[in-house]
């Protein structure tokens, strides 16, 4: 009875972070499939498992979910139980993930799958959108923008014509909305309740067609909560999970834990968004000249609810709740201050700027500070091993960079840093911080210096509150993981930032002023080649503003100079228009000094095609609180007034602006 050698790792190295439950569901599968007894098999794994920092019960319910199937033919190569030595340490692998091929027979078609569908994820009076899909000039099939009711004055409508496919009688395909929208709505603003997500796969990574029986086990074993099971007609299936997210960002959230879970399987990317459209059931479609149905297979199978299964299987990271006795009775040691006074080992720290203010060369000056515990513009620093993640400079420039920053620092030993060169790579930071996480395990690094933050956005809208807030969520897995700082690099606003708090001046949305534990902004003063530095903390006491200037490759703190004296905003002061006076109680008249010096940008309706709602949302957020884009989309109205709105449209660019921008 052998095992393969995936699984003879497995035992001894252990699975990486968020593939564990995986990891030991394949190796259960393969003691299954070798003939091995559960009892045997529970002694084996349990203990690999809980090392994981999976629980016992847990552990136990992946394994006799196994054990429940049946086996396959065995994958073992010849090789013993127990490897012969000690396997090296662990190291991520290119290798795709091995997927589990067990299948499941499909369970038979429910008739009247439309109205059981309506009955199982929409309330009656929620709009529910329909959308007929029509040949496009280029002979594609797309969905057309579709219809809105309720779901109640769709049944009727059902009942009354004798089928969806009576009321739109295309065979080209018939498509609904996964989410309750608002009337007429099509597109992700317009979703009133967060509550399904899609998951949809037929190929694996390497492109090879997965069977729909082997679909429909995947998300069976996933134990999700899934409110409907669809046969879309051709390859694949329609699983909607049921996530019941409070919001957008949490939604989001949700989506990154469904497609974590299903790594592997290929998930179709394009399915994250919340007003996507899925196969409708009852419907029709034509392939290859065959007229096929669309049909559901089944309704509200899987855990109870999203919390519910998160808190069995995606929550098992969560440290335990304290009583207040217990943990006012263990005293916490204050972490390790790299940067005297201003930044402790694990905590997060942006250093932001305007365009050409030398943010690189300051945070590679932090760098070999750190690593060789000498002075950083006058704080004396806490000797560290340092990583450099650099996704802008090309090797040779950041080399140039290093060996001025040494020369003017007296610097010989470059022993106590590394530098890992990432341009080229950058993706979305939900994708790309598990792999350094991975990668930089037991190295012991105290410090991680990220250059520039922006280049793990992905998708993502830096003027979208709820997207940077799950960025920077990202960076504080890296810091807590690794268990160190982690600082990275912002850009102000366009504009000279004078006039605002010191908080405020980083470009994007406000969460980069409220999320990091050290803000430390770098604002022109009024002599050349000098900063005003301001430092925000967090767990420290407050640090008086103080000015740096340029010598040679370094900034060298000037604690005598002016910090007061900002530069102030150039232009003609004969062209700056008089304040604009505003109806009293408008809109206007409410946020007109917050959006009066937006900078030019492209109008639409939603954040997805223009920054300006996304850009209102957050001006009106510092006033009143949090703002969604569709109270954003009602405010524009009323500030894109032709006649005396703070916000105006120039015909020579055909971009909207602040009235007083540029001033």
């Amino acid at each position: 009875m052998t095992l393969p050698r995936r699984t003879l790792e497995y035992l001894q190295r252990g699975a990486s972070e968020g593939m564990r439950n995986a990891e030991l569901f394949d190796a259960s599968c393969q003691f299954r499939d070798a003939g091995h007894p559960l009892d045997e098999t529970e002694a084996q794994l349990l203990a690999r498992a809980l090392a994981d920092g999976l629980t016992e019960s847990e552990a136990r319910t992946t394994i006799r979910s196994v054990y429940a199937r049946n086996s396959r033919e065995p994958l073992g190569t010849g090789m013993a139980l127990t490897p012969k030595s000690p396997a090296p340490p662990r190291r991520p692998s290119p290798v795709p993930v091995h997927r589990d091929r067990s299948t499941m027979a499909l369970p038979n078609t429910i008739d009247d799958g439309f109205v059981r569908l309506l009955d199982a994820c929409f309330q009656p009076d929620e709009f529910v959108a329909i959308a007929p899909a029509t040949e496009s000039d280029e002979g594609g099939i797309v969905p057309r923008r579709g219809v809105t009711l309720t779901a109640s004055e769709w049944k009727s409508k059902v009942k009354a014509k004798g089928g969806i496919d009576r009321v739109f009688s295309t065979k080209l395909g018939l498509f609904l909305r996964i989410n309750p929208m608002a009337k007429d709505g099509a597109r992700n603003d317009d979703v009133t309740a967060f509550r399904h997500v899609l998951v949809e796969f037929d190929r694996d990574e390497v492109g090879k067609e997965i069977p729909k029986e082997e679909q429909y086990h995947a998300v069976v074993a996933s134990g999700m909560p899934v409110a409907a099971l669809i046969d879309s007609g051709n390859k694949s299936l329609h699983a909607w999970i049921r996530v019941d997210a409070p919001d957008e960002s949490e939604y989001k959230r949700r989506v990154e834990v469904i497609w974590g879970w299903f790594s592997g399987i290929n998930l179709d990317k394009q399915n994250r968004n919340a007003s996507r459209l899925s196969r409708c059931p009852d419907g029709w479609r034509t392939v290859d000249d065959d007229v096929r149905r669309q049909c559901l297979l089944a309704v509200e199978f899987g855990a109870e609810s999203w919390t519910a299964w998160e808190a069995a299987h995606a929550n098992s990271d969560l440290p335990p709740i304290l009583p207040g006795d217990g943990f006012m009775r263990q005293p916490e040691p204050e972490p390790p201050q790299l940067v005297d006074g201003v930044l402790h080992q694990g905590a997060k720290m942006v250093l932001g700027g305007p365009s050409k203010a030398r943010k690189s060369w300051s945070l590679i000056d932090l760098m070999l500070s750190v690593s060789t515990g000498t002075p950083w513009w006058g704080f004396p620093t806490r000797r560290g091993r340092a990583l450099y993640l650099n996704f802008e400079l090309q090797p040779f420039a950041l080399q140039y960079r290093i060996t001025r920053i040494a020369v003017a620092k007296e610097i010989e030993d470059f022993t106590g840093f590394d530098i890992w060169n990432l341009r080229g790579h950058a993706t979305d930071f939900s994708a790309l911080i598990p792999k350094i996480l991975g990668r930089i395990r037991d190295t012991g690094y105290s410090l991680i210096l990220i250059d520039p933050i922006y280049k793990g956005l992905g998708s993502r809208n830096e003027n979208d509150a709820g997207d940077i807030a799950s960025l920077l969520n990202e960076v504080e897995q890296l810091a807590l993981k690794s268990g160190a700082a982690a600082v990275f690099g912002a850009h102000f606003s366009k504009g000279n930032q004078a006039g605002k708090e010191s908080i405020d001046r980083i470009g994007g949305s406000g969460v980069f002023a409220r999320d990091p534990d050290v803000i430390l902004t770098m604002t022109p003063h009024e002599e050349d080649d000098a900063h005003v530095i301001d430092l925000t903390l967090r767990a420290l006491p407050p640090v008086k503003p103080f000015v740096v200037r340029w010598c040679e490759s370094i900034f060298i703190a000037d604690r005598n100079a002016d910090p007061a004296a900002l530069k102030a905003p150039q232009g003609n002061p004969k062209s700056e228009k008089a304040k604009a006076t505003y109806k009293m109680g408008s809109a206007a008249d409410r946020y007109g000094n917050a959006v009066e010096t937006m900078p030019p940008m492209a109008n639409g309706r939603v954040a997805q095609e223009s920054g300006v709602l996304a850009y209102i949302s957050d001006r009106v957020a510092e006033v009143d609180g949090d703002c969604t884009l569709k109270e954003a989309q009602r405010v524009f109205y009323c500030l894109a007034n032709m006649k005396s709105g703070p916000l105006v449209f120039d015909k020579a660019t055909r971009l909207w602006r602040g009235r007083r921008h540029g001033i």
